[in-house]
C-alpha cells in the first residue's frame, strides 16, 4: 500500500523516500503524541523494502507546535498522559533506530514535541522562516518525549541546559550555528530540498549498503566496538552476485 492515513498523519512514498506528514490543524498540534502507530510505521517500512529514506514534515506552514498546552491542567488523568508519552517515546526510538536515512523537513514553528520529533531524525533541513525550541518550562512542565536527551547528545550539555531551562525559541540561522539544524534553505518550504538531500545521500547505493552503514554507526554511537565486523564481506558478496 502506497498511502496510509493514521491518527493525525499520512504516510506516502515518493520514489525511494517514505514521507510522513503530520496533519492536525494550522499548527499541527500533537494532540496524540504517538502521531502514527509504531506498528503501522514498521509494517509500512517492511512492506516497502525499496525505501532508502524517511522524511518527516508538517502539512502547511508549520512542522508542529507540539502538544496542546490546554491538556496541562489538573483535570487530566496523569496516567493517561503517561501512557501516551510512553507510546510516543517508543515511536521516536523506532524512528531513530531505522536503518534508512531519516530527515525532518522543518518549516515554520517547531516547538516542544515537534522539535522532539525532529530530533529523532539523522538530519534536520530547515526553511529560513523556522523557529525552534523546547518551551515546556514556560508552561510549568518539561519535555517528555526524550527530547532533552537527544538535544544533549546533539549540541552538548551546556547549550542543551540553556535551551531547556530558558525555554528559548531560536531562529533557523541560530539553530544552524549550534548544530541543531544541518542545512537552512533560501525559501520558506524546504521539502523539495529535503528530498534532494535524501537522494544525494542514497543515490547509487544499494539498500544493503545503506542499512549496514547506518546500523554500524548507530551501534558505534552506543559504544559498541567493531560494529562493522562482517559487514564489508556481506556487501562485497552482494556486489559479486549482482555482477555475475
Amino acid at each position: 500500500m502506497s498511502m496510509i492515513k493514521s491518527k493525525i498523519s499520512t504516510l506516502t512514498i515518493i520514489e525511494d523516500s517514505a514521507v510522513l506528514t503530520i496533519e492536525n490543524g494550522k499548527k499541527n498540534l500533537l494532540t496524540d503524541p504517538e502521531f502514527i502507530g509504531t506498528e503501522v510505521l514498521q509494517k509500512f517500512v517492511d512492506d516497502n523494502p525499496h525505501i532508502k529514506s524517511l522524511i518527516i514534515r508538517g502539512a502547511g506552514r508549520h512542522f508542529s507546535h507540539g502538544a496542546d498546552i490546554s491538556r496541562f491542567n489538573s483535570s487530566e488523568d496523569i496516567s493517561v498522559i503517561s501512557g501516551q508519552l510512553e507510546s510516543a517515546r517508543k515511536l521516536l526510538d523506532f524512528i531513530e533506530s531505522l536503518p534508512i536515512v531519516t530527515i525532518s523537513a522543518v518549516n515554520g514553528g517547531c516547538f516542544g514535541g515537534g522539535l522532539e520529533t525532529a530530533l529523532a531524525c539523522h538530519f534536520r533541513i530547515c526553511a529560513k522562516n523556522v523557529f525552534m525550541g523546547l518551551p515546556e518550562v514556560m508552561h510549568g512542565v518539561l519535555p517528555g518525549m526524550c527530547g532533552m536527551e537527544r538535544l544533549t547528545r546533539l549540541i552538548g550539555r551546556k547549550k542543551a541546559l540553556e535551551m531547556c531551562l530558558s525555554g528559548a525559541i531560536i531562529s533557523a540561522s541560530d539553530a544552524l550555528e549550534i548544530g541543531l539544524a544541518d542545512k537552512v534553505t533560501d525559501n520558506n518550504d524546504c521539502f523539495s530540498d529535503a528530498l534532494t538531500f535524501a537522494k544525494e545521500l542514497t543515490e547509487d547505493k544499494t539498500i544493503l549498503q545503506i542499512h549496514n552503514i547506518i546500523e554500524t554507526i548507530n551501534l558505534a554511537s552506543d559504544g559498541e566496538k567493531n560494529s562493522s565486523k562482517g559487514r564489508f564481506e556481506q556487501v562485497l558478496q552482494e556486489k559479486w552476485e549482482t555482477e555475475k
